[in-house]
């Protein structure tokens, strides 16, 4: 009965710290990257910037934050995820209100940088870890759930993009800042990093050891190797790193999810310029569009951590890729009203499904251990398609007036995002011989595969 009572309150814990994850996904959605979108027309109209500029700033905050990837990956190590996602939301909402404020491109670049190091700090790394500490045998699904809050906060694009026709986006701006310094302290208090600093186990056991004890709670000596020696706190990390980075899965998973950024990136800075340029739809109309594509990953989401939780999760992403570069198409060769409604569907279905595997797929090959650290350094790579699918969309729109050139690549680095998927070995598993030898990297292509 004691242990009923435990599993049960672990449990309960745990998702509580999953809609703690999703309240910050959702507010970031909501106030910064999906609101980026929507935002841009009306800094087009007040500063004069054409498509190019607005891509470059936004690909200077891509850029930023995959180069603080390594660093935010250090950070969680040595500070824990909890600490840094408090830090992340007085920064970024402390920015907002300075972003509010802002001259000219130089002083709004410096607030968005700003507020882009807030972002990253209380970003999905952070959150990833959060939520892989706590969940084991249900974590694609705790990823998905936590994962909802993106689209809950993209839900209220229409009503963001209202707000700022009546009141301007410098006082949207504002409020949303002084909203985010609010919500600061309810919010970290309820992120707690790992189960085990409230006396928990992941997925609320009470029975033998972890498989993959947490970084922050002596990580194991290598959680690739599969060794179950408890090590002093972080030291674990640099060697399962090491490994990590030398694998085949590690580079086959940052490019498929680096394809994916530059299709994602691209849409949330260009369709609804996208929407009234070329369809000819109004801001508010192109907005409610981005809506139906929330509503779109919602459902891929609710259904993508069950089945992540249930089937390969290598071919679930490489299918979801083959829908986005089916979007892009879509958009490239037939821009009307109807193709822009099919593929905002499409590509809503496939980011929702694909985007909550990510986080699990890379602790199936590397583990709670190394998973802060390998995530940074993968955010570098990843970095490079949320920067340049954006820009080359731009450069393409202004160079030729349309967006035939800029779509149609995209629908490329789909394919070749897909194939990446679809190229990796299955992960091993626990007590195997690829999962226990000492020092090798035996997944998915490494040294010994």
């Amino acid at each position: 009965m004691t242990q009923l009572l435990s599993s049960s309150r672990a449990m309960f814990r745990g998702w509580w710290v999953v809609s703690g994850a999703m309240a910050v996904q959702a507010l970031q959605a909501a106030l910064f990257q999906g609101a980026f979108g929507v935002y841009a027309p009306f800094w087009m109209a007040e500063f004069g910037w054409s498509r190019t500029t607005i891509s470059l700033i936004h690909s200077l905050q891509r850029t930023e934050s995959g180069l603080l990837g390594p660093i935010n990956g250090w950070l969680i190590n040595r500070f824990g995820p909890q600490r840094l996602t408090s830090v992340g939301l007085a920064l970024m909402g402390g920015a907002m209100v300075a972003l509010g404020f802002a001259t000219g491109i130089g002083t709004f670049v410096a607030a968005f940088l700003v507020m882009a190091v807030g972002a990253s700090f209380c970003g999905i790394l952070s959150l990833m870890t959060i939520v892989v500490n706590w969940f084991e045998r249900r974590r694609a699904t705790a990823m998905a759930l936590a994962g909802l809050g993106m689209s809950i906060g993209g839900l209220t694009a229409p009503l963001l993009a209202t707000l700022i026709v009546n009141y301007g986006w410098r006082g949207v701006s504002i409020g949303s800042g002084l909203l985010l310094l609010a919500l600061t302290l309810p919010l970290g208090r309820l992120l707690i990093s790992e189960p085990e600093a409230v006396g928990l186990r992941p997925d609320g056991a009470v029975d033998g050891p972890s498989l993959a004890p947490s970084v922050a709670h002596g990580p194991t000596s290598g959680d690739l190797a599969g060794s179950k020696v408890a090590e002093p706190k972080g030291r674990a990390a640099v060697p399962a790193t090491r490994r990590a980075l030398r694998s085949r899965a590690f580079w086959l998973m940052s490019i498929g999810h680096s394809n994916a950024l530059a299709i994602v990136g691209a849409v949330g800075v260009h369709f609804v310029i996208f929407a009234q340029e070329v369809v000819g739809l109004s801001v508010t109309a192109a907005a409610a569009l981005l809506t139906l594509m929330t509503v779109c990953s919602m459902v891929g989401q609710a259904t993508g951590g069950m089945l992540g939780d249930k089937l390969d999760k290598r071919w679930l992403a490489g299918a979801a890729m083959l829908l986005h570069a089916g979007a892009m198409a879509i958009l490239a060769f037939a821009p009307g009203g109807v193709g822009a409604a099919a593929a905002v569907v499409i590509h809503g279905l496939a980011w929702g499904t694909r985007g909550p595997l990510m986080g699990p797929l890379r602790a199936d090959y590397f583990g709670r251990a190394a998973f802060a650290m390998v995530m940074g350094f993968s955010s570098m790579i990843v970095t490079v398609g949320s920067v340049l699918g954006p820009l080359a969309v731009g450069l393409f729109a202004d160079g030729t007036g349309g967006y035939v050139w800029g779509f149609g690549l995209l629908t490329v680095v789909g394919l070749v995002g897909a194939a990446a998927f679809f190229l990796l070995e299955a992960p091993p598993r626990p007590g195997t011989p690829r999962a226990t030898a000492a020092g090798a990297v035996s997944v998915a292509g490494g040294s010994s595969g």
